[in-house]
């Protein structure tokens, strides 16, 4: 599955509002997916309700409508934030039947969680929410998420091939499974649980204190969705820290208890590099070449 020059693909506001101040971030990431050569339509709220992009009714709406439409190739969320989890209750079990794109990372974990269970021909891709700077921005960085983001989408062939420090040797292989570590912890009991069995799991995360974290960690662990895991690979865990705990020493010993491997440190997710992960694609981990690779 891949897209061409011409598709038809839809921005959503699926959670938070976007700031008065940034509303141009919407016109300047279709300008970027116009630049690929894709015909974009938009679906956003303009008005809000408390700090979320309108009621959670309209933006379930929005989210079916393009989910339903057959000509719409992808569907990329502008904002993250919160709110995904809000419109369980209202989206549409039916609608898995069209193959297209589903692109957003954060508070979208929760919205992937959903097509996985409810949408099998959606393809989930952890990836820049598109109306940010971390996507729109001149760095450097944002250049490399951008052209990740369009390889990972037209590219048949796209692959990662990142170096990572292992917390626990091993080799594994298996599809990618994961996705914003607290979204996951949140998502516990809705029925929207991941498979993680022979997986590669991906855990990432931003600004959570190194208790939090092992009580996110633990909460997975008692729901039993590291007993059968392939192996574990954590983002950059950007600001996890509080001063006196080593978050290393904390994931590992909340993990003592496997024996797949564990590695820390691939950039996707809440930092400057967020790489374009399509979540069930092959993965594999090898702490003697210390890689990630994807495709």
């Amino acid at each position: 599955m891949s897209l061409r020059p011409g598709d038809e693909v839809a921005i959503v506001l699926p959670a938070a509002q976007l700031p008065e101040a940034e509303a141009g971030l919407l016109e300047d990431a279709a300008r970027v997916l116009e630049g690929w050569g894709l015909s974009v339509a938009m679906r956003a709220e303009r008005t809000h309700h408390f700090y979320l992009a309108g009621t959670d009714a309209a933006r379930a709406a929005h989210l079916n409508e393009v989910m339903a439409e057959p000509a719409v190739r992808a569907v990329f969320a502008a904002r993250g934030g919160y709110g995904g989890m809000r419109l369980l209750r209202h989206l549409d079990p039916g609608l898995g039947h069209v193959e297209k794109f589903l692109v957003g990372f954060s508070d979208v974990t929760a919205l992937h969680l959903v097509a996985a269970r409810l949408w099998p021909r959606v393809r989930a891709v952890h990836a820049p929410n598109i109306a940010a700077r971390h996507f729109l921005g001149p760095e450097p960085e944002a250049e490399r998420n951008r052209a990740a983001l369009r390889a990972a989408l037209f590219d048949p062939g796209y692959e990662v091939d990142e170096p990572v420090a292992f917390l626990r040797e091993g080799r594994a292989e298996g599809p990618l499974a994961g996705g914003c570590l607290s979204l996951l912890a949140a998502m516990m009991g809705s029925g929207f649980v991941p498979d993680t069995d022979g997986s590669i799991f991906f855990l990432e995360d931003v600004r959570e204190a190194p208790y939090r974290i092992d009580r996110m960690l633990v909460q997975l662990r008692n729901a039993g969705l590291f007993e059968n895991v392939a192996g574990v690979v954590f983002g950059e865990m950007r600001e996890c820290a509080d001063g006196i705990n080593d978050l290393r020493e904390i994931i590992a010993d909340v993990l003592a208890d496997g024996s797949f491997p564990v590695a820390f440190g691939l950039p996707a997710g809440h930092g400057p590099r967020n790489i374009a992960l399509p979540l069930g694609g092959r993965a594999a981990l090898d702490s003697v070449s210390g890689r990630f690779r994807l495709g």
